[in-house]
């Protein structure tokens, strides 16, 4: 077996090595993809990092393959899309757990704060127009709240909370004015004044490079919206001698409690704000659960799960707008914050009287059910935004919220997911590769089968969702690189 590892995360990959070999002790290792054999005969593993995948998809055309990553997976990882996998699916079936497991999500167009009016009245779901509208007439502590975020956007940036139509406006950046040629010298100080505040907060990236036949690709060009995906933002790639011409990933800067650059990033979505939730020492917290999909399509979860806390105490957010009272993305916290304050724990470990009866076996329940049935839904919603491959495997990182009732709400979906060497997370993190690759192993016909270490790794990943004999034939044949 021909193996080529550069993960996202340096520090795993002479692990990921090591228990490798422990099933193929040849394999043969490679510093460079490009030095990977091309033959029929060959068996090819690839990890590499989410941002350097072009071109290597290229090697499983000839090649008796496996690589981490769809060739697209949007359809889970964007926080719009999934909102519409979520709506398309349940449609249909009002009975599923998707219905009462997933916050309601509008997904919205945003660009100045000027015409957030007509941006609401233009959205696919009228709910969050209404709903705003009712609760400019009640006091904060009675009002529905309501979460924005970029949908192309991951690490908790260009997030804001909000319960009314002027406080949504309050966080998009003001149109400039335009000038008419005769403005005052005051108009034209105010007009310069306004052109700074903006320009402190946006930034856009460079435009992208032209395509051919004088195509310019833009993330505002149909069929081209999926490129944000880590697996695919560089580079040219080719589905069936379709070429498809990559522009770069735009990247924002974030002023803090200043207003987002919405005029550059346009997608967004609004979910319900989850308020009442069981403090954990007085925080806020959340669930970072793995999810593993293999093939087409094998869907596990993994046992191990971690509790990722907020940085302040939580208290509603009519008492306490602080973001880092209100979110659990580590992301928004320093290291030495979130090491010092052990934002990051086990999940099994949680005081087991923070709910009433066995929560926490419930809550996993409910998490493979829940995992379960998204990937399904998008594999059979959405196959265009989430092409699933036999010789393509990848690993989420699911976020859940737990209310006081008991209840796994899934937040978001991350994919090529980070992984920290700090507390329980290094430790976790180094038995979810062995674990990883006992499923991987299994896939290509080259597990250490009876290996009671391997038994004891392969446990701790459970299947929950094998559609392999329901989804037709996949068309895609060859993905090419230029």
């Amino acid at each position: 077996m021909h193996v080529f590892v550069e993960g996202a995360c340096p520090w795993l990959d002479e692990h990921v090595k090591t228990y490798i070999k422990k099933h193929v002790p040849d394999a043969i290792f490679y510093d460079d993809a490009d030095d990977l054999p091309r033959s029929t005969d060959a068996t090819v593993l690839q990890m590499c990092n989410g941002q350097d995948l072009n071109g290597k998809f290229a090697i499983l055309n000839s090649a008796n393959g496996l690589i981490n990553a769809y060739p697209n997976s949007d359809a889970v990882a964007r926080k719009d899309y999934l909102a519409q996998v979520v709506l398309y699916w349940t449609a249909k079936r009002p009975n599923s757990i998707l219905k009462n497991h997933v916050p309601e999500t509008v997904r919205l167009s945003l660009d100045y704060a000027e015409y957030v009016d007509d941006a609401l009245a233009a959205a696919d779901d009228l709910t969050l127009l209404y709903n705003l509208e009712e609760n400019a007439t009640k006091p904060a502590s009675e009002r529905d709240w309501w979460i924005l975020k970029p949908a192309l956007v991951d690490s908790g940036s260009g997030i804001r909370l909000f319960s009314t139509m002027e406080e949504l406006a309050s966080h998009l950046e003001l149109a400039e004015y335009e000038s008419d040629g005769g403005e005052s010298e005051e108009e034209s100080e105010a007009e310069e004044e306004q052109a700074e505040e903006v320009a402190s907060v946006v930034k856009a990236a460079p435009p992208p490079h032209d395509g051919t036949n004088g195509f310019t690709p833009s993330l505002s060009n149909p069929g081209l919206d999926t490129l944000d995906a880590l697996v695919t933002s560089t580079g040219d790639m080719t589905l069936n001698g379709k070429k498809i011409e990559r522009g770069a990933k735009p990247q924002y800067v974030f002023k803090e409690n200043g207003r987002i650059p919405s005029a550059q990033m346009r997608e967004f979505v609004a979910q319900r704000y989850i308020v009442s939730v069981p403090p954990l020492e007085r925080r806020k917290w959340h669930i970072r659960t793995y999810v593993l999909s293999v093939g087409r399509l094998k869907v596990h979860v993994y046992r191990e799960m971690l509790a990722l806390l907020a940085g302040e105490d939580y208290e509603p957010p009519w008492k306490n707008p602080s973001l880092k009272s209100s979110l659990t993305n580590t992301a928004l916290q320093d290291e030495e914050d979130f090491v010092r304050k052990e934002s990051m724990r086990d999940f099994w470990k949680v005081a087991d009287d923070l709910l009433p009866g066995d929560w926490k076996a419930d809550i996993f329940d409910q998490i493979c059910a829940i995992s379960a049935e998204l990937f399904r839904a998008a594999v059979h919603t959405m196959a265009d935004k989430f092409t699933t491959l036999d010789k393509c495997f990848e690993l989420y990182a699911l976020d859940f919220l737990v209310d006081t009732d008991g209840s796994a709400w899934l937040l978001e979906v991350n994919e090529t997911p980070a992984f920290y060497q700090q507390g329980v997370a290094g430790p976790l993190s180094l038995r979810l590769m062995e674990t990883i690759i006992c499923v991987v192993m299994e896939h290509l016909g080259k597990a250490k089968v009876g290996d009671p270490q391997n038994e004891t790794m392969r446990e701790r990943m459970v299947q929950v969702l094998d559609e392999t004999e329901k989804l037709a034939k996949s068309n895609i044949t060859e993905i090419l690189s230029e």
